[in-house]
């Protein structure tokens, strides 16, 4: 497929152990975890999980491995955080797999990983494959949907998949197409519905013949007769006309077409796959889809959730994004340190995995020190790092975060003056205290900048120690 492709990890319980990422600054470490096992996380050097985050306490919180996983706070200094909750001291919480677990700037995640000559230390991104080495596959719910791909792609039931923009659509109607039997050595033709236009659909859906129109200068074949003996691929189906939606139909009816100009049929063995970021049922009921062509479609429905809805693939698709861009670019992988790591988990990503795919780019492009810090992602996603603290709590500054920080504003100060500190704040922690870069991703004049730091009695930034 390319620059950007990443590997499929599909992990079934049966065949694999439970495995724990620590995302530190400037590390990432991974620990089996064995059932009915206690692991002690902090400072301490005693502990099982040794942590080197300043805001970590010595014996910060345990988690419990049995029938479920549970994490416990210790009752820790500055707290801990699952989905983005603070953990009540003493308390346990229930863990599903893939959950980010945050003791101060320190990312932890609890995954499953297949069991094998590697075992827990071979990367995620040589597991075994599904079917497709382009996508990512760890959220649960994503595996039922490549599973079921996976079953229905035997038979020649039409299959319609569901999901938002840049979500990963074509990417599971490419396994159907590569799992359906003897239609997988056929083509795979992709047409975007949204690109035809109504007077153009027939021509290029259906083809045409010598001098059916002007311009028509020779018999051109059209896209639906190129997909014979495979799959066609329609894209944004939900984008077509009435009018044109009524000449799919009769193909997919028929299994015959007619070139523009024609005076006979032709037969079109193809199997139909169409996907939408439309609800299609709503649209039947407002009237804007046919219904009849809306049943034939559908003969099994595959919905994808968002990337916000399986926050465990996120990591994985950035590690591998950045590998396949990097070796694209000739330039050396560079790691995430675990605020950008953050900041990457913690936006809601409209755009999906398109969008996170160009986010990755540009990071791996701006990237200078060998580590993406959260100042060389997109502002929407620095603002999306809520643990922030003033600069002088902490001389790292930005690996060190109170969550409770930014909200500890001066009573004081009005509504708006306490969101402009906020946002203050947030800006020098994404740019690591650097006033200047923090001033332009604020977009003031760095005067400014300093002028409201006074303001709002925000001690100036101090270098750390060497």
């Amino acid at each position: 497929m390319g620059p950007g492709a990443v590997t499929v990890s599909e992990v079934n319980a049966s065949a694999a152990e439970r495995v724990l990422l620590v995302m530190e600054r400037d590390a990432l470490t991974r620990y089996r975890v064995s059932a009915a096992q206690s692991l002690l996380i902090g400072r301490g050097e005693s502990c099982d999980v040794p942590l080197r985050d300043p805001r970590a306490s010595r014996q910060h919180g345990v988690l419990h491995v049995g029938d479920a996983l549970e994490l416990e706070d210790l009752g820790s200094q500055n707290g801990t955080r699952v989905r983005n909750e603070r953990v009540p001291s003493n308390c346990r919480v229930t863990l599903e797999a893939g959950d980010p677990i945050q003791i101060g700037n320190t990312l932890l995640i609890v995954q499953w990983v297949p069991r094998g000559p590697g075992g827990a230390d071979a990367s995620d991104a040589r597991q075994a494959a599904i079917t497709n080495p382009n996508v990512v596959v760890q959220d649960p719910a994503m595996r039922s949907v490549y599973e079921l791909a996976k079953r229905v792609a035997t038979s020649n039931i039409n299959v319609l998949i569901y999901g938002e923009t840049g979500a990963g659509k074509e990417l599971v109607a490419e396994t159907v197409h590569q799992n359906s039997g003897r239609r997988s050595s056929g083509p795979f033709v992709r047409i975007n519905c949204a690109a035809l236009s109504e007077p153009l659909f027939e021509s290029e859906m259906f083809g045409h013949e010598r001098g059916s129109f002007t311009g028509a200068v020779r018999a051109k074949a059209g896209l639906l007769e190129s997909a014979d003996t495979g799959t066609a691929f329609l894209d944004e189906i939900g984008e077509l006309s009435l009018v044109v939606q009524a000449k799919l139909l009769r193909v997919l009816e028929s299994r015959q077409l007619t070139r523009v100009g024609a005076l006979s049929s032709r037969a079109v063995d193809v199997r139909f796959v169409a996907a939408t970021n439309r609800d299609l049922k709503n649209e039947v009921l407002r009237g804007r889809f046919r219904e009849d062509l809306f049943f034939r479609l559908a003969g099994v429905t595959l919905s994808i959730p968002p990337l916000r809805e399986r926050p465990s693939e996120i990591l994985l698709l950035v590690r591998e994004l950045a590998r396949a861009l990097s070796a694209s670019m000739d330039r050396p992988t560079p790691s995430f340190s675990s605020a950008a790591n953050l900041c990457l988990q913690r936006y809601r990503w409209p755009g999906n995995i398109r969008e996170l795919r160009n986010v990755v780019e540009a990071a791996v492009l701006r990237c200078d020190a060998g580590v993406v810090e959260p100042c060389d992602l997109p502002p929407e996603l620095q603002v999306a790092q809520t643990n922030f603290t003033d600069p002088a709590l902490d001389p790292t500054y930005g690996r060190a975060a109170d969550a409770e920080a930014v909200d500890d504003v001066s009573p004081l100060l009005n509504r708006q003056q306490a969101e402009e500190r906020a946002r203050i704040l947030q800006g020098l922690a994404a740019c690591t205290g650097n006033q200047t870069r923090a001033a332009e991703l604020l977009g003031i004049p760095r005067r400014t900048l300093v002028a409201k730091l006074a303001a709002y009695d925000i001690p100036r930034p101090r270098k750390p120690r060497s």
